[in-house]
């Protein structure tokens, strides 16, 4: 056996919003997109964004490296997402903030 692919799945309760905000926010490419089901580019990696109207907003397990923490932060708030907690150095020169998107998903956005 071998794996062929690994790609990440999120619950997202608005299937047009959430591709939207994937795209605007952290510059995704749309590979195929459904009602119910829609892939994703990311920096190299699948993000699949799977429908469910009974989603509730929870913290994801993405992490976005970006090279510009002030248009990364705006782009999430202008892409209809929120800063949920204020830049951090977790370690030396390691920088983080948590955002949601518009599905109330949080994940961490990272500055080195």
């Amino acid at each position: 056996m071998t794996v062929t692919e690994t790609f990440f799945s999120v619950e997202v309760s608005d299937m047009q919003r959430a591709t939207r905000f994937y795209v605007e926010a952290l510059g995704g490419t749309v590979m195929f997109a459904s009602l119910g089901w829609s892939s994703l580019r990311i920096a190299g990696v699948r993000v699949g964004l799977a429908l469910n109207p009974e989603h509730a907003a929870s913290k994801i397990g993405l992490h976005f490296a970006v090279s510009d923490f002030a248009a990364a932060r705006a782009d999430v708030e202008r892409a209809g997402g929120r800063i949920i907690a204020p830049l951090i150095e977790v370690a030396p020169g390691v920088v983080v903030a948590e955002v949601a998107d518009t599905e109330g998903n949080s994940f961490t956005l990272t500055q080195r």
